[in-house]
């Protein structure tokens, strides 16, 4: 079984994975989490060459892709928060 099937990330995305389908860059991802809008990754270790992984819970690419197209309509950060029902997500 292969890492993107594996048991250990099952209903988790890849950090790489949530930036590319989301559109967003590493910079507004870190933001919003900062934010507490997104969840902190959790990581994951593995031996050899792949080291450490971070992953999000899968349902925070739609919480991101509906972040960055609010924004990209001028929506301030404070009236999205309150559009995604204005609750911080668990850190």
């Amino acid at each position: 079984m292969d890492e993107a099937t594996s048991v250990e990330t099952k209903d988790l995305i890849a950090t790489g994975e949530l930036l590319r389908l989301s559109g967003m860059t590493p910079e507004e991802l870190h933001h919003w989490v900062a934010r507490e809008l997104l969840p902190k990754p959790s990581l994951r270790y593995y031996t050899g060459a792949a080291g450490t992984r971070s992953y999000y819970p899968a349902w925070a690419l739609d919480r991101a892709s509906n972040i960055k197209r609010l924004r990209s309509h001028g929506v301030p950060m404070q009236h999205v928060r309150a559009m995604l029902g204005g609750e911080k997500v668990e850190k």
